[in-house]
């Protein structure tokens, strides 16, 4: 009664079968990590039809899990490769890697794990004969589901015990045994009945119900049965109806109830009728015809009777069929294989009876018919060798089409994965900017309503800044337009277009929106670039690029100092933003063109993000230029934008 091997299927396993782009991933992945998790999702998807593949599967991310210290990854391979080693009746090599995954699990204290190896130990213990073992087994998984509050481990526990009790009742008809199954099986389905487990509350009622007919108990036997038919209901499965019913009318000719007996049979007929299904329409007639027969109706009982030979003789017919077809099949098939092996041996013959016929040509001719026949043989020869060189062509032409198949075939993913890249890519730098651009603005607006707030400034004084608060919020409605206007660019498959951008204006534009923070560290913006310089390029990034360096010049510019914006007349172009800060360190240079993120306080604290100035290098390259920079410690910084010539 009891099955244990295969408990896994119901409770451990996770999601569907892998697919085969899981298989073409896992040499693609570098990861060890990643990759020894895909060894073991392979295994757990090939156990129950491939132990031999899953055995292998297991081994390669038990041997990774190994390398790089994936205890967890290594006990639950381990499991599997158990688990696998159990289907194939290899009952000695089950257990000892069972106990391997075991002693890993107790190291890392893996409670789900714990419960997952206890009940496979006993179900090796159990097949191979130690079931008084296997049932300490799993009362210590019990325990561990009990610590977990797993449900659904408890329920097939408690099911798998009052199994164990219910065949040992069996065996020794002693009452403590009786009242050990039904305790673990009423607790089983109290538990499956709070999951909804419909299924397993069937089963659970249905060997509760064995245990009440076994002790004569008709009562609730005729109770459980019916609530076990009552919980089929709502499965949509005849079949499983049909079973049940068969199951209330067998019990109620038992105990004498034969009306009720006929009635289940009746109801078993009309759902076999409904399916027209030959097979339950023989099962449930043969029950009407022996409910019948008790009743002493034979006419009925005749009725039923020959419905019954009449639908297995129907079966068997189509049975016989398939069978007929099977054998013709195989039959086609063995000849086929004896007619190519017949034509084989015909041909060795042949071949050895032709050598055997040129040998004797060759020692008996005389000389000049043994030249003439050399000759023939020897056009023989040339012509297979040339039908056969014509052939390889062919098959060479046929490859190397295939071959500029694949290179076609590679080239699409190779650009795939690079338009894959970019886009990747594209959305890191569209949350860059998001974090990065939107923050000045908002603090400037921030200082000027903390100003009011903090009474800092009288009434009349929060009139005079309001123009410029204002223009905050301006600043901050464009900004967004740009950064929203830059992403939609970022994530379209085409490029920004190339204008013609007045530079001036551009950098005046900056300065004005930074006009509060400079007032503020009472700075100097000059803006030295020609009126007349225009450039051809992207204007959404070169003004991210200004309005980044001018910010950040602002940032690190102690109070009463001097930023310039200038141009030079070099190679292709340069536009430059010199601050009189604080310089940065070579240290901080070398890590900004590594591409690492710099972070530093201002000289009145501001904060950064550190991505902008990362965020300006990246930009520049898009416009065919380069970020480049001079700074002394105490005596400024240039950033430059340097246009290739």
């Amino acid at each position: 009664m009891l099955v244990l091997s295969f408990l896994y299927l119901f409770f451990f396993q996770q999601g569907p079968t892998l697919t085969d782009s899981l298989k073409n991933e896992i040499f693609i992945v570098k990861d060890p990590t990643v990759k020894a998790e895909m060894y073991y999702q392979l295994a757990k998807a090939n156990y129950a039809i491939d132990q031999d593949l899953s055995i292998a599967y297991a081994d390669s991310a038990i041997n990774l899990a190994e390398k790089h210290g994936l205890d967890k990854v290594k006990a639950n391979s381990l499991n599997i490769k158990g688990i696998s080693f159990l289907i194939k009746s290899s009952f000695d090599s089950a257990m000892q890697t069972h106990i391997n995954a075991l002693k890993i699990r107790e190291h890392i204290q893996d409670t789900l794990g714990l419960i997952e190896s206890h009940l496979n130990i006993g179900n090796v213990l159990y097949r191979t004969g130690s079931a008084g073992d296997a049932v300490k087994r799993y009362m210590k998984s019990l325990d561990y589901a009990l610590i977990a509050n797993n449900l659904r481990a408890q329920s097939l526990l408690y099911n798998n015990l009052g199994s164990y009790y219910t065949d040992l009742w069996n065996a020794t008809d002693s009452p403590k045994d009786l009242d050990s199954a039904r305790y673990y099986l009423e607790k089983s389905i109290e538990i499956k009945t709070s999951l909804q487990d419909i299924r397993g509350s069937i089963n659970t009622l249905n060997m509760l119900a064995d245990l009440a007919r076994g002790s004569q108990d008709y009562v609730t036997a005729q109770k459980l049965l019916t609530q076990a038919l009552e919980f089929s209901n709502g499965l949509q499965n005849p079949e499983a109806q049909i079973a049940l019913l068969y199951e209330l009318a067998e019990f109620n000719l038992e105990i004498k109830n034969k009306d009720i007996a006929l009635n289940y049979a009746k109801q078993a007929m009309k759902l076999a009728e409904d399916m027209d299904s030959p097979y339950q329409i023989s099962f449930a007639a043969g029950m009407l015809a022996t409910v019948y027969e008790d009743l002493a109706d034979y006419k009925n009982a005749y009725e039923f009777t020959k419905m019954k030979l009449n639908t297995e003789q129907k079966l068997t017919s189509e049975q016989n069929k398939k069978i007929r077809e099977e054998l013709l099949i195989k039959y086609e098939a063995e000849k086929k294989e004896e007619e190519n092996k017949r034509l084989i041996q015909e041909q060795l013959l042949l071949d050895i009876k032709l050598k055997r016929k040129n040998e004797l040509l060759f020692s008996g001719a005389i000389l000049f018919i043994g030249l003439v026949f050399g000759w023939i043989f020897q056009k023989r020869k040339n012509d297979q060798l040339a039908a056969a060189h014509e052939q390889t062509t062919e098959i060479l032409k046929k490859l190397e089409v295939k071959n500029l198949e694949i290179a076609e075939k590679t080239t699409e993913l190779e650009q795939s994965n690079q338009a894959l890249t970019q886009s990747n890519r594209s959305r890191q730098l569209l949350f860059s900017v998001l974090s990065h651009d939107i923050k000045s603005p908002i603090s400037s607006l921030q200082s000027l309503l903390e100003l009011e707030s903090g009474q800092n400034i009288s009434h009349e004084e929060f009139q005079l800044i309001l123009p410029h608060l204002s223009d905050q919020i301006k600043s901050v409605r464009e900004l967004l337009e740009s950064i929203l206007e830059w992403a939609q660019n970022e994530l379209n498959e085409h490029p920004m277009p190339i204008v013609e951008v007045l530079v001036h204006p551009l950098v005046q534009d900056n300065i004005r929106q930074f006009s509060s923070k400079s007032k503020e560290k009472k700075l100097q913006l000059i803006n030295d670039i020609p009126e007349d310089l225009v450039i051809h390029t992207e204007k959404d990034r070169l003004n991210f690029i200004l309005r980044n360096l001018i910010s950040n010049a602002i940032k690190f510019t102690t109070l009463e100092g001097s930023i310039r914006i200038h141009y030079e007349q070099e190679a292709g172009g340069k536009i430059s933003i010199t601050d009189s800060g604080v310089g940065m360190e070579k240290e901080k240079l070398e890590k900004l063109f590594a591409g690492r993120i710099v972070s530093k306080l201002g000289t009145e604290g501001e904060k950064g993000s550190g991505v902008g100035l990362i965020l300006c290098k990246e930009f520049a390259h898009n416009l065919g230029a380069t970020l480049e920079v001079n700074s002394k410690i105490n005596e400024g910084s240039t950033f430059s934008i340097q246009w290739k010539s």
